[in-house]
């Protein structure tokens, strides 16, 4: 008889489902060994950190203390000066000297934008001249130029 290559199979029995059963409960506890070994591992690195930063800190602490034993800590004097403001009602000036000071202020390119902007942008007052602020002077004179 010719040999069909299906004499080598055998049919599974009850033995073999056994042995596949405790195959499978002994992968899983080697898995679960695997696991706890991991976790060991872990938690011995991290308690290995945990002494190096303990021994930092320590290490620290005794610089902390050595550099305040070495500090002056004694009262240091604070000099300040009080600064007096003045005011000036600029509406009682003469305007002959407004004219003096624009003349002056106009001179600065800086100052105579300012003049300008405040004049354009600033507040509007009535059109007594008496109440106009030096920049409101300057500006005036300069449009008028």
């Amino acid at each position: 008889m010719a040999d069909d290559g299906n004499s080598m199979k055998r049919l599974k029995t009850s033995e073999d489902d056994r042995l596949i059963a405790e195959l499978r409960r002994r992968n899983a506890e080697l898995e679960s060994e695997n696991e706890q070994l991991r976790r060991r591992s872990r938690r011995d690195e991290l308690e290995s950190e945990i002494v190096k930063l303990r021994s930092d800190v320590a290490r620290l602490s005794s610089e902390n203390a050595q550099l305040r034993g070495r500090g002056k800590h004694e009262v240091l004097p604070v000099d300040f000066k009080v600064v007096v403001t003045s005011r000036v009602d600029l509406s009682r000036i003469d305007t002959s000297i407004v004219t003096q000071i624009a003349s002056f202020v106009g001179n600065s390119r800086e100052l105579l934008g300012l003049a300008l902007t405040c004049k354009s942008f600033g507040w509007r007052q009535t059109a007594s001249t008496l109440n106009w602020s030096l920049v409101e002077e300057v500006a005036r004179q300069e449009v008028c130029q």
